[in-house]
């Protein structure tokens, strides 16, 4: 029997979503069975041609063939196959890290699901459609973003010492010595009523909806009255507008620092890779769809002068924050904005840069994400400056991975994203030196973040009672692995840059 593509691409991992359901309770093979069916698509994608017939037991799959479901056609093209592969092996990635973060939680399974509406969003060429699955999926993912620890993980308070007969007047929210304290600590990184960040995206993604529905009429308008430029004008700035939503553009950057503040470092990770990474090779294929939106002379000051104004602002954010979660936020808007940067460029160059750029992120944000997970759970729930004070001498390799992946995240040497941040301003200065110093100082603004939190780290503060917290070997063996993965491809970043090169040749629409 033969399947098309898309059925092998999304059925498989909705199919096996189903029966994740019922493991809840047992979380290691939750998480393996989730990240083996996302490694596995991720691998076939990426390897297997899409004209042959891949035999699988008594199936045969050839991913190349399209599947029509409603008049619709969803097919796998050669330029999706990247995308694809990023999105299905990222997850599998996160997956392993949340074995150990996130013990009986439903992330699996809606990741799981999550992750098949993702890529049925790339295989679906209406971009109506494509938003309407992301939006599916936004849903879906504020179940994990704030589901509170489970009681085997929750921290408990230390008992009181034979000489410690007395307790501080003041203590910040970290510290448990007064019943609120205590309550606050078992309640964990998830506060009950502290839903508002995956409100908030829900919202931001809700919003980009019109946007994109509007901008599929004009586009169908211009096609039938080329001669209206107006129209065309509208249909770009509308475009615009609805993918600076989805990707936290400024102004509206804000459910990235809230979705940072409030969810799950796990969950927050992979919105900001897989989603993130979906929405953003989704406006790759607009722009190849209507190629006369990257042809006009708005496109590439528009999208650079926003890019330079996430930057920019993400770096002032960041040199002046004092929360480590809003730290991962605001360097994801960096990025974010570098990528917009690197594709104002209108060169096949700038595509391929801001490829590698979405390729280094889940490493840097997977060593953040494990690095944050556990000072936050040793403070209670708080990422402040009061919370995290000192925990680098309790938990020195957590401290080590949050500092590891925010230099990574900065874009500084020994790290992907210091190749990809080189490439981009070497652009950048053959057009204007001036916009290349402002780029740098959005990267610099994270760097000076990231020595902040070292400071707050390693700042010893009066002895407090804190909530016990003990390492698992794997948690450390998973440390060690990203950051030797992230100094190896910092150090050797040509195989990945070829294969961003790669993908970037199914891309024509920024040839002359």
């Amino acid at each position: 029997m033969t399947i098309p593509g898309p059925v092998f691409v999304v059925g498989l991992p909705l199919a096996v979503s189903l029966l994740l359901q019922l493991l809840r309770r047992w979380t290691a093979f939750m998480a393996w069975i989730a990240a083996g069916t996302a490694a596995l698509v991720g691998l076939s994608i990426a390897l297997s041609p899409l004209n042959e017939t891949l035999v699988y037991q008594e199936f045969g799959v050839v991913l190349g063939q399209p599947l029509y479901l409603m008049g619709r056609e969803l097919v796998v093209e050669p330029v999706d196959r990247l995308p694809l592969a990023f999105i299905f092996l990222t997850a599998a990635g996160l997956f392993v890290i949340a074995w150990r973060l996130l013990p009986h939680s439903n992330f699996f399974p809606n990741g799981l699901t999550m992750t098949a509406l993702l890529a049925a969003a790339l295989l679906v060429k209406q971009v109506v459609y494509a938003a309407l699955l992301v939006e599916m999926a936004a849903i879906l993912a504020v179940f994990p973003l704030h589901e509170p620890l489970s009681s085997r993980d929750r921290p408990q308070p230390k008992p009181a010492g034979p000489d410690d007969d007395t307790v501080p007047m003041e203590t910040p929210s970290a510290v448990v010595s007064t019943e609120m304290g205590r309550t606050s600590t078992l309640l964990g990184a998830g506060h009950v009523g502290r839903v508002k960040g995956g409100l908030r995206y829900l919202t931001y993604a809700t919003l980009a909806l019109p946007g994109l529905m509007v901008t599929q009429l004009l586009l169908e308008w211009f096609s039938l009255f080329p001669n209206d430029r107006g129209v065309l004008q509208s249909a770009t700035l509308l475009l615009a507008l609805s993918f600076a939503i989805l990707l936290g553009a400024a102004p509206f950057q804000s459910w990235l620092s809230t979705v940072a503040t409030d969810g799950s470092p796990p969950v927050v990770t992979f919105l900001f890779t897989v989603n993130i990474g979906t929405v953003w090779f989704m406006l790759l294929a607009y722009l190849e769809a209507y190629t006369w939106l990257g042809a006009q002379a708005l496109f590439g000051p528009l999208i650079s002068g926003v890019g330079l104004l996430m930057m920019v602002l993400g770096g002032a954010l960041s040199a002046s924050q004092r929360h480590l979660g809003r730290l991962v936020a605001y360097a994801t808007l960096v990025d974010n904005g570098a990528m917009f940067v690197a594709l104002g460029t209108r060169q096949a160059a700038g595509v391929a840069l801001s490829v590698m750029m979405l390729i280094a992120r889940p490493l840097a944000l997977g060593l953040m994400t494990i690095g944050l997970d556990g000072l936050r759970r040793m403070g209670g729930g708080d990422d402040s400056e009061a919370a995290m004070s000192g925990l680098a001498w309790e938990s020195p390799w957590r401290a080590v991975a949050f500092i590891m992946g925010g230099v990574a995240m900065a874009g500084f040497p020994l790290s992907l994203g210091f190749a990809a941040r080189w490439g981009l301003f070497r652009l950048m200065v053959n057009d204007s030196f001036f916009q290349a110093i402002l780029a740098l100082s959005g990267s610099a603004g994270v760097m000076m973040g990231v020595i902040g939190a070292i400071r707050i780290l390693l700042t010893q503060t009066p002895l407090h009672q804190r909530a016990p917290y003990r390492d698992d070997v794997i948690v450390l063996i998973l440390i060690v692995v990203l950051i030797a993965a992230t100094l190896w491809l910092g150090l050797f970043p040509q195989n990945l840059s070829s294969l961003a090169l790669q993908m970037t040749e199914g891309f024509t629409f920024l040839r002359p």
